[in-house]
């Protein structure tokens, strides 16, 4: 996904379209890693425009998935939704250090910026970025989800299993009968 730099005019390039997964493997990769299904096409809102030599996209990308429940283990679907501001640039800009001494030696990274070459910008791997870092690490169906019971397997949000809740702490769950003898 490119955008040409010379489209950009002085009001800035206002962009809203739809690409499909297939333009992303990295989001293809995640996918069969992570048993996540995305569904549908990405849905890609931008508006970039010059400034100081430098180019700025602001944008918004939404995506369907179908993820598992961390605690009952259902498969329910959100929308990974994010907003991202991008600065693109052609060469790193000159930095003077704050004292008035010597050179500064910053990355494109350190800064926050993005180097391009030739006439265009690629957009795909920002667009990536921004949908792998909106996936939940650890989704949630419901905020009021009970979960699995730790003792049987039943779903709580379904039946009530019956099993004691209390003084259960699954961490120590291994020394429970653990016995010292003191001689």
């Amino acid at each position: 996904m490119r955008i040409s730099v010379d489209e950009i005019k002085d009001a800035g390039l206002h962009l809203e379209f739809e690409e499909p997964l297939s333009s992303f493997p990295v989001l293809a990769e995640v996918e069969s890693q992570d048993g996540c299904c995305f569904i549908g096409p990405v849905a890609i809102r931008i508006r970039a425009f010059r400034v100081d030599g430098m180019v700025e996209v602001e944008g918004r990308v939404d995506l369907d998935v179908r993820v598992s429940c961390s605690r009952c283990l259902k498969d329910f679907s959100i929308t990974l939704a994010s907003d991202f501001v991008l600065t693109y640039c052609r060469e790193i800009p000159d930095i003077e250090a704050e004292d008035g001494e010597g050179d500064v030696e910053l990355s494109a990274e350190d800064m926050g910026l993005v180097l391009y070459d030739g006439q265009e910008i690629d957009l795909t791997q920002a667009i990536e970025e921004q949908l792998v870092l909106a996936l939940p690490a650890n989704p949630v169906c419901d905020g009021q989800c009970r979960g699995l019971c730790p003792q049987c397997g039943a779903d709580r949000n379904e039946t009530d299993c019956g099993c004691p809740t209390q003084g259960v702490n699954l961490k120590m769950a291994a020394l429970k009968n653990f016995k010292v003898d003191k001689k």
